[in-house]
């Protein structure tokens, strides 16, 4: 037991000699926790108010009763209220996002009010715009308060008069639309985390590692260009990167084949899940796993040995973490503005993507920024390779 003891004090003591890794370990907890919170935070308020006050396109079918209850609603801020002449034309529209929601009225309704009975509406929207149909139904929550005060006001009225209206909801969402609103930012947050991790290792051993080793000198002796060397390595680093969200890809698609029970749901997947998605997404993974690759072999050039490497690279998962999980954010969609964004723009492209409505104009901006951002990655590497005090150190 002594004999163990003083093994870990020796230990224990090497650890705390690393002033750099302690301050690392230390530091970055207290400070990236509380920038997480804040970020995520501030971001969920801002599209929270932002989704607040987006005008809402209500279209509604009378059917020849009362306008009463449209033109009460259609005082609130923020809501616009269509009349359309058929429910198939209403639906048809809310199903083409060509308005936000449909409300509609039975033949009866007002008679079926009068009489004290429930009279019935109906609701078109769509699942996958969830929060649009959350706003309205606090107006229709209202409106159903004011028509059972009017009723209790009465006399002598049956129990039914608490509960007049009996609402009938109809989503025009399709399948694909829903997996890629709850499961698509899902999905690319998967790819990231692993992508990242899968080229963190390769780049410490291939450049740290081989510092400790004491082979990188013989290397550089030899009779090959500098930038050769850094392009082999750095093509390396992307592979295993690319290899590591491989199989989270496969690994992921063939859980959902052996656990699917060959309903509309794993029907759906297996459509959305086409050799055409799949070359998609790698074309937009690539250019991040060299933007990966680009960010680490720097830092493992400078470092003096694999552990300092690690020991910085490892908390830039939070980098990668964050970014990806503005993808569950509600309301946040592919545009010009997040295809800009580095890490949003690949979860906001991959779950627009996946979900069928992704516009040309932001997959472009998103392409062309992340072929900068790795061209950036790759002359950095460069000008730290290309130091021979990096290098040597």
């Amino acid at each position: 037991m002594k004999k163990i003891i003083l093994i870990a004090k020796k230990e224990f003591l090497d650890m705390f000699r690393d002033k750099r890794t302690i301050m690392r370990m230390i530091m970055i907890p207290l400070l990236v926790f509380p920038l997480i919170i804040y970020l995520i935070t501030t971001v969920q308020e801002s599209q929270s108010e932002k989704e607040a006050g987006k005008e809402l396109e209500i279209g509604y079918v009378l059917n020849n009763q009362s306008a009463a209850m449209i033109e009460r609603m259609d005082t609130t801020k923020n809501f616009n209220f269509v009349e359309y002449q058929d429910t198939f034309a209403l639906s048809a529209d809310v199903k083409n996002h060509t308005i936000n929601l449909g409300i509609w009225f039975a033949d009866d309704f007002d008679q079926e009010y009068k009489s004290g009975e429930q009279a019935t509406y109906g609701v078109h929207y769509r699942r996958a715009n969830e929060e649009e149909y959350d706003r309205f139904e606090n107006l229709l929550e209202q409106q159903e308060e004011y028509l059972v005060q009017e009723r209790l006001a009465l006399n002598e009225l049956p129990s039914d008069y608490v509960a007049p209206l009996n609402l009938v909801t109809t989503d025009k969402s399709t399948t694909r639309e829903i997996i890629g609103k709850y499961a698509g930012g899902f999905l690319p947050y998967i790819f990231m985390a692993f992508c990242f991790m899968g080229c963190m290792l390769p780049a410490i051993d291939l450049f740290a590692g081989e510092k400790e080793r004491g082979t990188i000198e013989t290397l550089l002796v030899t009779p090959v260009n500098r930038v050769h060397i850094l392009i082999g390595k750095m093509i390396v680093v992307t592979a295993f990167g690319l290899l590591s969200a491989t199989i989270a890809l496969v690994g992921l698609v063939g859980s959902v084949y052996l656990m699917g029970d060959g309903g509309p749901l794993t029907t759906a997947i297996a459509d959305i899940v086409s050799p055409q998605l799949v070359v998609t997404l790698y074309l937009l993974l690539i250019p991040v796993a060299i933007f990966f690759a680009g960010i680490m072999i720097p830092v493992s050039v400078y470092a003096r040995s694999f552990k300092e490497a690690q020991s910085i690279l490892t908390p830039l998962n939070m980098a990668v973490i964050i970014p990806a999980m503005l993808g569950f954010l509600p309301g946040l969609e592919l545009n010009y503005t997040t295809a800009c964004i580095p890490i949003v723009n690949v979860v906001m492209s991959a779950k627009a993507i996946i979900a069928g409505n992704a516009e040309v104009g932001p997959l472009i901006i998103t392409f062309a920024s992340l072929i900068l951002l790795s061209a950036v990655a790759v002359f950095v590497s460069f000008k730290q390779f290309g130091k021979e005090s990096n290098v040597l150190r």
